[in-house]
């Protein structure tokens, strides 16, 4: 379940469970794609998952959550700190397109 929400959604999941029931499924990381990074043994013992995530990788689950998804991410939040009204409407925009008006 936890690797359809992962390769769905397009998000990192770091799945943990308590020990006792790791031979039911281990704990691990997921990468944006649904591949497991890393995963526990499923010896009921107590572990640590640690995966090491190159940022210039070329592996394409990686690959894509930090060119495309990262970027994205810290535009929306730069858009969310500017002050109130210093924000333009991408709806105006595209409206002002389609009229033939150039946006400022």
């Amino acid at each position: 379940m936890a690797q359809a929400y992962a390769a769905l959604h397009s998000y990192w999941i770091g799945y943990a469970i308590p020990a006792q029931y790791s031979a039911t499924v281990p704990s691990g990381i997921l990468a944006p794609e649904g591949r497991w990074l890393a995963r526990c043994p499923s010896d009921n013992l107590p572990t640590l998952a640690i995966a090491d995530i190159a940022l210039d990788t070329t592996d394409q689950d990686i690959h894509g959550a930090l060119r495309y998804a990262k970027p994205w991410r810290q535009k929306a939040r730069a858009e969310l700190s500017e002050p109130p009204g210093t924000r333009r409407c991408p709806k105006q925009d595209s409206d002002r397109l389609l009229r033939g008006v150039r946006p400022p």
